[in-house]
């Protein structure tokens, strides 16, 4: 709606100033005008919409109060601009898309495909600023795959990293929407979970997602570590410190060949 008004008020303005201009001058005082506004429209056919106008008004303006003089032939009135305004969104277009891209790789996991660390932090932001309005809790857990380089060492790094991307889908499949599963590296994911007052349900849920996508290798587990908002922090570090030293305690209470198998 703004778009459209601020694209009626420029188009008036450019239509007496093309009047007063004369013909010939008009139209290309006119014609910037029409890719600034064209610029507003988020696809060809509104950029079009938005546009046309501007070059009736300027036309029409022309005739009315130009001194004297012609407008120039039909098809430069008519296919320069709308010309100019398909090249114009066909740039905008690309543009957008390429920034998107860009910003999807810098905010996701590249093997993986979900969430990054910096994705998880802006997250947090968020949801520690949601959760202290509302006076809520949320888990933040971490993950660490046990075995997982034993794994590694036997098959190659393409096992593994087939075996991570694994993870990484049962993990999403698991767990909600509004659930943020991040891989930090290596074998490490973190998982925040919103609206969650206790960890156990979760845990749960996550530990059977690692176990499905480890089925058939025995020697791949998860140790996990959980820190609930506001009790065990009220920053996204110490959460993380706090969990990460749960999940310590879980590792060192694995049986000794466990803890090899681990290692």
């Amino acid at each position: 709606m703004y778009g459209s008004i601020r694209a009626g008020l420029v188009g008036l303005a450019l239509a007496l100033l093309a009047g007063f201009s004369g013909a010939s001058d008009g139209f290309w005082i006119v014609l910037p005008g029409v890719l600034l506004i064209a610029s507003e429209g988020n696809s060809k056919a509104g950029a079009v919409a938005l546009a046309a106008p501007v070059v009736a008004l300027g036309a029409g303006a022309v005739l009315v109060l130009a001194p004297a003089g012609s407008l120039p032939p039909w098809w430069m009135v008519v296919v320069v601009p709308l010309v100019s305004v398909l090249v114009v969104q066909h740039a905008l277009s690309r543009l957008r898309r390429e920034r998107e891209r860009l910003e999807r790789a810098a905010l996701s996991d590249p093997l993986t495909g979900i969430a990054n660390r910096r994705m998880l932090l802006s997250v947090a932001a968020h949801e520690i600023a949601r959760h202290r309005r509302s006076a809520r809790r949320f888990t933040v857990v971490m993950i660490d795959l046990d075995g997982f380089k034993p794994l590694n060492d036997r098959f190659g790094h393409a096992a593994g990293d087939e075996m991570l991307r694994a993870v990484a889908d049962q993990l999403v499949r698991a767990l909600r929407s509004q659930d943020t599963v991040a891989r930090f590296g290596g074998d490490e994911f973190c998982v925040l979970a919103p609206e969650t007052a206790g960890p156990e349900s979760l845990t749960g849920k996550i530990g059977a997602a690692v176990a499905n996508a480890s089925a058939g290798n025995d020697g791949l587990r998860a140790s996990l570590g959980t820190a609930v908002f506001p009790d065990d922090g009220t920053t996204l570090e110490k959460l993380l410190e706090r969990a990460d030293q749960r999940l310590l305690a879980a590792k060192r209470r694995l049986p000794d060949d466990a803890r090899r198998r681990a290692a």
